[in-house]
Formats: structure tokens, sequence, C-alpha cells
């Protein structure tokens, strides 16, 4: 009786270690690709590939960079323009 237990505690425990690691399975490709967990299909943009949704095309870069202007120039509205 106490191995039966036993074997069906072991089994639980390896079933949601498994669904765990499936969970985080679905990482951006090194390539740039989004990669989603598929719920009830793929959204717009995206295919499926292996358990996964990867999109069609690479992920924009981040808005975070800050561009710097050449001396004598200021940032404005997103381009560079002489001092006044």
């Amino acid at each position: 009786m106490i191995r039966i237990i036993a074997a069906l505690l072991a089994a639980t425990a390896l079933l949601t270690t498994h669904q765990a690691l499936a969970s985080d399975s679905c990482r951006p490709t090194r390539d740039g690709k989004d990669r989603v967990a598929p719920a009830n299909g793929c959204p717009s943009g995206y295919h499926m590939r292996g358990a996964c949704c990867e999109s069609f095309s690479a992920m924009s870069p981040s808005n975070t960079t800050v561009k710097t202007c050449p001396p004598g120039t200021v940032s404005s509205l997103g381009t560079c323009v002489a001092k006044k």
C-alpha cells in the first residue's frame, strides 16, 4: 500500500515538473523572432512551430536606445537640428 502511494506521489511530481518546464519553453529565438504558447491556435502574425507559435518576422529593436546628435546640433522631434 505504501509503495502505491509513493508511486502516485512520484508520478504527480513528475507531471507537475513537466508542465512547469513546458510553460517556459516558448522563448524568443536567437534570430529575434517572438515565440508564445498557443491558446486556441496562434494569433495573427504567428505560425505553429513545434509546441509554440512563432512570429513570421523578427521583433523590432527596443526604442529605449538614446539617439545622440553630433556636436553643434540638438535633438528636436526625433531628428538632429542645428543649434540656434
